[in-house]
């Protein structure tokens, strides 16, 4: 609070406070010089304004600067209140009661059903909202129907497109109020999703009858202009001098980067026709869960990956833009993934280092396995 005070006294002095242009400019050139203590300054002034103003949009911007640089309290905090302003306070809003006899509606479901990144990272503490509530529904995209009803039976999972009524209602804003404002507490909270076991240990027979190596899977690139990614040159250089053998995640009609990719050698870099996630998650899940390790852009595959519990190296562009940590190597919404920024170096020298801590993640797993 005496930051917060501290901050609103510096922000309001004067004949004229700042405009949130100005704001956002003075945050965007902290961040183009990676200066993470001076962009929470500004962020918490922009959060200062925001909350003069009743500005949910600029909430909602401050809280997820505010969980890229750590302080998960601030970010929920911002994030529930921009939609509560937004649509309004609803009277049966859950918030965190054990709710005896009550029923609880939990909705997992984005404007955009393309967009399951938000989805699946809060599903877990969809999983942890229904033990409160003698009966509990949850509400998703189709795709995630079987994923989420394997991993927590004891909730009722629906299509999005359902009808159904609650003695109480939960958002995600609600979830990460209740669940998500501790970053210890989360990353020890951790439940990852279940794959259906029967499908992975059919996706894993196959692989291994095709390799002894390792099995990693790849996803190298997005159909989003925003996003920086390593070229395919970069990328076949990485699967070349790697001693594994990669399964490509990736989505769409991927048969003219896989030749690039693989540079005449077919056998370091599986594609399995069988696998679509733009139409069956589950079995995505399965192959995603059968293999030993996930080398994956900013993506499905990426939240998907950590949320199954898999060891995933995370490449993150320098682009203030998601919700991965721009301190550490780690994120509380998945603590057995890595996450590896590109911190203004080429994609190449990033790729480089990838293949170290992929090593090391093989041979633990290797050790582990023994």
């Amino acid at each position: 609070m005496r930051r917060y005070t501290k901050a609103a006294r510096t922000l309001f002095a004067g004949s004229k406070p700042h405009s949130v242009l100005e704001l956002q400019a003075k945050a965007d050139a902290l961040i183009a010089r990676r200066d993470w203590t001076g962009l929470e300054a500004s962020i918490n002034e922009m959060a200062i304004m925001a909350d003069r103003s009743r500005n949910p949009e600029l909430m909602q911007k401050a809280g997820q600067a505010f969980e890229r640089l750590g302080n998960f309290a601030r970010a929920a905090e911002l994030r529930l209140t921009a939609r509560r302003l937004r649509k309004g306070k609803n009277a049966n809003e859950w918030t965190g009661e054990n709710l005896g006899s009550d029923t609880l509606l939990i909705d997992l479901v984005e404007d955009d059903p393309r967009s399951l990144g938000r989805v699946i990272r809060h599903a877990r503490l969809a999983g942890a909202a229904a033990a409160y509530a003698q009966s509990a529904t949850i509400r998703a995209e189709p795709r995630l129907i079987s994923i989420l009803q394997r991993t927590f039976p004891k909730a009722t999972v629906v299509p999005a497109q359902q009808d159904v009524i609650g003695d109480k209602h939960a958002t995600f804003e609600d979830l990460a109020w209740v669940f998500g404002r501790d970053a210890e507490k989360l990353a020890a909270d951790f439940v990852p999703l279940r794959a259906d076991p029967g499908l992975v240990e059919t996706f894993r027979k196959h692989y291994r009858s095709i390799t002894d190596l390792p099995l990693v899977g790849l996803s190298w690139g997005s159909k989003s202009h925003t996003k920086d990614v390593p070229d395919f040159p970069e990328w076949a250089r990485f699967i070349a001098q790697t001693q594994a053998t990669f399964v490509s995640l990736q989505y769409g009609q991927i048969k003219p980067a896989l030749r690039r990719l693989r540079n005449g050698n077919d056998a370091r870099l599986i594609y399995d026709d069988s696998v679509d996630q733009m139409v069956d998650m589950d079995r995505f899940a399965a192959q995603v869960a059968a293999l030993d390790a996930v080398v994956t852009i900013s993506n499905t595959a990426a939240h998907l990956s950590g949320a199954l519990g898999i060891p995933t190296i995370f490449l993150i562009d320098d682009n203030f833009q998601t919700a991965w940590p721009v301190i550490g190597d780690r994120t509380p919404w998945y603590p057995k993934g890595v996450v590896i920024r590109k911190e203004g170096r080429a994609w190449s020298v990033v790729l480089d280092e990838v293949g170290q801590r992929l090593s090391s993640i093989l041979t633990t797993h290797s050790d582990a396995a023994c």
